[in-house]
């Protein structure tokens, strides 16, 4: 079984369309860069996760299309430690074409990938940033969603929807001192034990126990 919870995400940001400021980037320095994203980030400051953006990343954005990203933008993730590191590296062919299987494209194919890195307890975790650096300043060059992938989430919301309510009605379910024990090692960040530990005292299936741990997190929080 995992020990380990690898949490490596496309750094999704919320996106909002209306009365907002232009996209800046960052000046200076690499590490400015990742200083400046890691705060926005853990402090879910909407307005300033925007002004990263590349202005063609922004511009997919519509109010047609604003669902989808706000739906993807409202994936919980944890807070980035302040033990974090980061690496700067070519980007990588293969994950490029993975995103585009999935349904992405890049207006602007990206220079560089920066990947920035964490552990706490036995959870390991991670966001691959894809950058532009254009006149002086960093971007965040985001990857914009073909209509067939928009479509998709759409066609897919409601059984979505009614899968992480199933979760989460599980997750409420868990009984004392059963609960008390996960909520304790979630804390400890010890997410695949705590995965192990459900599933071996309710018999769920690996994949379910994962999404019900998940769920469980919240109220570790």
């Amino acid at each position: 079984m995992l020990r380990t919870t690898l949490a490596c995400t496309i750094g999704l940001f919320v996106i909002c369309f209306a009365d907002a400021q232009p996209a800046q980037g960052v000046p200076g320095d690499l590490k400015n860069f990742v200083a400046q994203f890691v705060a926005a980030t853990n402090a879910k400051d909407i307005e300033r996760q925007r002004l990263f953006l590349y202005p063609k990343s922004l511009a997919c954005v519509t109010p047609e299309n604003k669902d989808y990203y706000d739906a993807m933008a409202s994936h919980k993730r944890e807070p980035i430690p302040p033990n974090y590191t980061f690496s700067v590296m070519p980007v990588n062919e293969g994950n490029l074409k993975a995103l585009e299987s999935m349904g992405q494209r890049w207006t602007v194919k990206p220079a560089q990938e920066l990947h920035i890195d964490y552990q706490q307890g036995d959870d390991v975790g991670g966001y691959v940033v894809y950058l532009i650096h254009e006149n002086g300043r960093w971007f965040y060059d985001y990857p914009c969603a073909t209509d067939a992938a928009i479509k998709e989430y759409r066609d897919n919301a409601a059984a979505n929807e009614a899968s992480l309510a199933h979760y989460k009605a599980l997750a409420s379910e868990i009984k004392e001192p059963l609960r008390s024990e996960l909520l304790d090692l979630l804390r400890a960040h010890k997410t695949g034990t705590a995965t192990d530990r459900y599933h071996e005292a309710t018999g769920q299936d690996y994949k379910t126990s994962m999404y019900v741990i998940n769920a469980l997190k919240t109220d570790a929080r």
